[in-house]
């Protein structure tokens, strides 16, 4: 009976010490526990877009002056210092970083404590961002700005982007307005960015993404300025091309003037309108304008050269200006017809920057 008291008490003793080394090594092990559950450091940025001070279609560029903001509530960061602007341009900027390329001005010297126990923190940048822009509907289309942004040294399993409440808002002063151009609503995103290479740096995992800020600008090009513009000219050139038909075909030198005069006046319209675009392996709305009006052109004075052989085969006058006006009349709703097929197709194509993200 005693032995088996003993033994009893000592069972007891064994599954207490067990039962307070476990306890006492819960500490160790919880910290760990939660440090894997909690993931990638969270930080919210938002945006106040200042100054949109120019758009440079030839360069493909754009100004802008505006406020990044940051909160985090990891101390042991400071994501202000290492986010970098990742489509600056990096010869003309107010505000440049040592390697180039436009660098937020801090508006504190320090992060700021905020009454939840977080970090905060604002950055100003002032300069020169670049953007492909996309012009297959010039000049009926619109470009969306953008402003990326990303840590430059960690990725997302270490820091990643939210965006704030309300994550992007705009000077609702002048300074907004382009002449030419229509305001969009603006927009922030965050999306994984995957790069296909490791920099070299054996111990990165390639498959990892970056958190990428992505603010968005959409500005609309106003359509009645670049109609008078750039539209009509081409309007009055075919219009004064149509005269051949009017002239009676014994006026041969009078009709090839017209038309040497009206296709000169098409090219010269052309390079000008060219030397204001950036080169594009494509053909934009206002190029097929262009090649439409040319093809016209070209039409009128072949005809120019029939109705010349015709007259000196001494066909009726009244029959031959006849016959003129019927082919003026199907030639020039034919040229119309084209042009309003070219207007629809391209206008019923959206395009959307944002698709490619989302």
């Amino acid at each position: 009976m005693d032995r088996w008291v003993r033994r009893t008490r000592a069972s007891l003793v064994i599954r207490i010490l067990l039962v307070l080394a476990a306890v006492g090594l819960m500490p160790l092990a919880l910290p760990a526990a939660a440090h894997a559950d909690t993931g990638p450091d969270k930080v919210t940025v938002g945006v106040f877009i200042n100054d949109l001070q120019d758009i440079d279609l030839a360069s493909e560029n754009f100004t802008v002056d505006f406020y990044l903001w940051m909160r985090w509530k990891n101390p042991a960061i400071d994501p202000s210092l290492t986010i970098e602007a990742m489509n600056s341009e990096g010869t003309q900027n107010t505000t440049s970083s040592p390697t180039g390329g436009v660098a937020g001005e801090p508006l504190y010297d320090a992060p700021v404590d905020m009454p939840d126990g977080s970090k905060y923190q604002v950055l100003r940048y002032q300069g020169v961002f670049s953007r492909k822009m996309n012009l297959e509907k010039y000049p009926f289309d619109t470009q969306v700005l953008e402003m990326v942004f990303e840590d430059k040294r960690k990725n997302a399993s270490v820091i990643e982007f939210v965006p704030d409440t309300t994550p992007v808002t705009i000077n609702d002063g002048g300074a907004m307005s382009i002449p030419g151009y229509v305001l969009g609503n603006p927009s922030l995103i965050v999306v994984p960015h995957k790069y296909p290479t490791n920099f070299g740096d054996i111990s990165a995992n390639a498959s990892t993404p970056y958190s990428r800020v992505i603010v968005a600008l959409p500005v609309t090009r106003d359509v009645l300025p670049y109609l008078v513009k750039l539209v009509l000219p081409i309007f009055i050139v075919v219009l004064i091309t149509s005269l051949i038909y009017l002239l009676p075909a014994r006026l041969e030198d009078a009709r090839a003037g017209i038309g040497i005069t009206a296709m000169l006046t098409i090219v010269a319209l052309q390079w000008d309108t060219d030397a204001s675009l950036p080169s594009v392996d494509y053909l934009t709305m206002l190029d097929v304008i262009y090649i439409v009006s040319m093809v016209y052109i070209l039409a009128a004075m072949a005809y120019t050269t029939l109705a010349s052989r015709r007259n000196r085969a001494e066909m009726a006058q009244a029959l031959t200006a006849k016959l003129d006006r019927r082919v003026g009349i199907v030639s020039l709703v034919a040229y119309l017809a084209i042009l309003g097929l070219t207007l629809a197709y391209y206008l019923s194509h959206h395009y959307n920057v944002l698709d490619q993200y989302i």
